[in-house]
């Protein structure tokens, strides 16, 4: 009896600290600084849509915060304009509490896009996870960027987007809004990521 006890008290505990290593090293992680190629070479899909649905729970017994991006289009060209996406990110949107008189903490961890239904962005989503299938955005959150008064930029007010870009093949105006800090025009934006994106594919 002892013994059967020992084990499952092992069991928990391993199965506590196996979650702990999944969330500890993406928020103690410093994130690599991306530009804009680099965001559109790491993207599987780089949807422009609006978030219509955010919610949260766990699967198999990970929490996930679950995302649904009705799509305006996509520059990979993946997805059909008007269809919906929907993606699971790790981490609860907030504390659970659990009915037993516990709390369960497991958030998005730092350094995650957040997401708000409402929202109008730009989501450059990396390939899913091969075990969970857990999807977040390239570059965590500097591959989310929100349109607000016709001006996109992700959590880091677009630093270091535009450094070392090849402007070879941009237009004039593609190179005056990468000298620009901060939000950047929507549209000149998604010109310059559609092109990325077409000489990538």
């Amino acid at each position: 009896m002892r013994r059967k006890s020992f084990l499952k008290k092992a069991s928990i505990a391993l199965a506590v600290a196996a979650t702990m290593a999944m969330a500890l090293p993406a928020s103690a992680m410093k994130l690599k600084s991306l530009n804009l190629q680099e965001l559109t070479a790491e993207s599987q899909n780089i949807i422009a849509g609006e978030v219509v649905k955010v919610t949260d729970g766990f699967d198999n017994n990970r929490p996930y915060t679950e995302v649904t991006i009705a799509v305006g289009h996509d520059a990979k060209g993946k997805l059909k304009d008007e269809s919906t996406y929907t993606f699971r990110q790790f981490g609860l949107i907030k504390p659970r509490s659990m009915g037993n008189g516990k709390v369960y903490l497991g958030v998005t961890p730092d350094g995650f896009a957040k997401w708000h239904v409402g929202e109008n962005v730009v989501a450059f989503m990396y390939k899913p996870a091969s075990i969970t299938g857990f999807q977040t955005t390239a570059g965590m959150a500097q591959g989310k960027f929100v349109v607000r008064d016709g001006k996109v930029m992700n959590e880091f007010a677009n630093t270091g987007l535009f450094e070392n870009i090849d402007t070879s093949a941009i237009s004039d105006e593609e190179r005056n809004m990468l000298t620009n800090p901060g939000g950047v025009d929507v549209n000149i934006f998604m010109n310059l990521v559609n092109k990325m994106a077409g000489g990538q594919q």
